[in-house]
């Protein structure tokens, strides 16, 4: 029987809700960050310093080990009940802490080690934050139990923890201690920490509010268990593709674009790379989360027509969303960098810089959008191994187009080797899980889509008629006419043509 109408949207749409929120806290540690701290070279390093322990985050917490986790942790649910399941999440969580203990205290060493040939500040800020690794991984895959058990609300909110932390910490070090920049960096960086530990303590407290705390334990021969970490190696490359090209991307920044002096690539990318992840984490981020358990649960009933049924709603619903965000990037990119980010010790040349490379990054937006959805599709399935074989595929790739574009377009060549490699990534996934789903091919997926680029097409036409006729105007009335113009036609249109993504949550989804 039909159940609930179209769950996973419904579900993203509360999760996206609480990511804005998270979101719009970010846009204040940002702005905050441009006023204290420019593009300058410390801000570089911390740049460095915290993806170092987030792509980690990516990695094992809410990317590889979580999606390992979900499929096998719904079979056990399924089979065994839930008292299995919470010695089964248990053990999991115990063996996990281990392995990042140590990890830990490796790359501490090798840190420590380091920073006796190098006072780079980028080692030190990266050595400051590294513990983080291990709070935040183990909060990311307690939130994966979560949304297993349909509990979307506090893994959503807890990135909230983070940037209220970083925001007191650098309000408090400017306006009430008077702090140096280098000081009120450091602020920033045990701010961070403080947040790993109420993040876990909050997850911690919503597993107990849905009576399903785990029963820690240290079974780590349980053959369930080795089947997650044969998963999660995989699954690693496979679904943090185009993290792990960000991580690159700000490496190559800080060693080869230098200004004055100053290596201000990291900083320079960072700004770019919270607006264009921005729709990616609000809506298609979310929407990923929200449909993963359906489609394990269509994996695990064997219901492949089913599970072709949500993967193409899902790939629809990304596309209607990624579409319009990314040509509205596109188009607000200069006077919306220099509404938010233009005071302070932020000037016109670092606009100019920051929009350039947001202009590259936004190309790629309907590729990230559409990788979340079918990298999860092929972890739904058990196959880890393609995916992961693309993304190795694609990290060379964006490394050698890196160094290629890097000494021509500085920032600009390392956003366009991004967009790039990420449509090259989606294609190629997208052909072989043709291979999986035999209900897939291109007409499905045209029909699904054509109306959204019809409207994207005219919402285009909109935002180039709004451009030409407001370039004296300023900035901030430049940008309001630009997204009300922008969002409107696309509104508009898709309510003219009747697009089903339009009212989110009628279509019937079976579970």
């Amino acid at each position: 029987m039909a159940r609930n109408q179209a769950k996973f949207v419904l579900s993203a749409s509360l999760i996206a809700v609480l990511t804005l929120a998270s979101r719009l806290l970010g846009l204040v540690r940002e702005t905050m960050f441009s006023y204290y701290f420019s593009t300058g070279e410390l801000l570089s390093a911390f740049r460095i310093g915290f993806q170092v322990p987030n792509l980690a985050r990516r990695l094992v917490g809410e990317g590889a080990l979580s999606s390992a986790m979900i499929p096998v942790l719904t079979e056990v649910l399924a089979e065994d009940g839930e008292e299995a399941s919470r010695r089964f999440v248990g053990n999991l969580l115990t063996l996990l802490a281990t392995v990042l203990t140590v990890a830990l205290l490796l790359i501490e060493g090798v840190l420590l080690a380091w920073r006796g040939f190098s006072g780079d500040a980028a080692l030190r800020l990266t050595a400051m934050m590294m513990p983080y690794m291990v709070l935040i991984c183990l909060s990311a895959v307690a939130g994966g139990v979560l949304n297993v058990r349909r509990h979307f609300a506090i893994p959503a909110a807890a990135p909230n923890i983070l940037n209220l932390c970083m925001i007191a910490a650098m309000l408090g070090g400017s306006r009430f201690f008077h702090l140096d920049d280098a000081a009120m960096m450091d602020w920033s960086c045990y701010s961070v920490l403080i947040a790993g530990v109420l993040q876990v303590l909050l997850t911690a407290f919503a597993l107990r509010q849905v009576a399903f705390f785990p029963r820690f334990g240290l079974a780590w021969r349980d053959p369930r268990i080795r089947r997650v970490f044969m998963l999660m190696g995989p699954m690693a490359l496979g679904l943090s593709a185009v993290q792990i090209n960000t991580l690159v991307d700000n490496i190559i920044a800080y060693l080869f674009i230098i200004e004055d002096g100053e290596r201000i690539g990291p900083a320079v990318l960072g700004y770019a790379q919270f607006l264009y992840q921005l729709p990616l984490g609000v809506a298609g981020i979310s929407l990923a989360t929200a449909v993963f358990p359906v489609l394990s649960s269509k994996a695990a009933q064997g219901d492949l027509a089913g599970l072709s049924e949500v993967f193409l709603r899902g790939l629809r619903t990304s596309f209607f969303l990624a579409f319009p965000s990314a040509v509205g990037l596109i188009f607000v990119a200069r006077p919306l960098v220099a509404t938010l980010y233009q005071r302070g010790a932020f000037d016109a040349a670092d606009t100019t810089r920051v929009a350039g490379t947001l202009f590259f990054y936004s190309l790629g937006i309907p590729a990230y959008f559409a990788q979340h959805i079918i990298v999860r599709t092929f972890y739904a399935l058990k196959d880890s191994r393609t995916p992961a074989r693309i993304a190795l595929c694609m990290v060379g790739l964006d490394i050698l187009m890196n160094l290629c574009l890097v000494f021509v377009m500085q920032e600009r060549g390392l956003a366009l080797a991004t967009a790039v490699c990420a449509f090259i990534q989606v294609t190629y996934l997208l052909w072989r899980l043709r291979g999986h789903l035999s209900r897939l091919n291109a007409g499905t997926l045209w029909k699904g889509i054509r109306g959204t680029l019809l409207a994207t097409a005219i919402m285009t036409a909109v935002l180039t008629v709004i451009s030409l006729s407001y370039t004296g105007t300023s900035n901030p009335i430049r940008l309001l006419a630009l997204v009300g113009g922008g969002a409107g036609a696309y509104l508009l249109t898709a309510f003219v043509l009747r697009l089903e993504e339009l009212r989110l949550g009628t279509p019937s989804v079976r579970s």
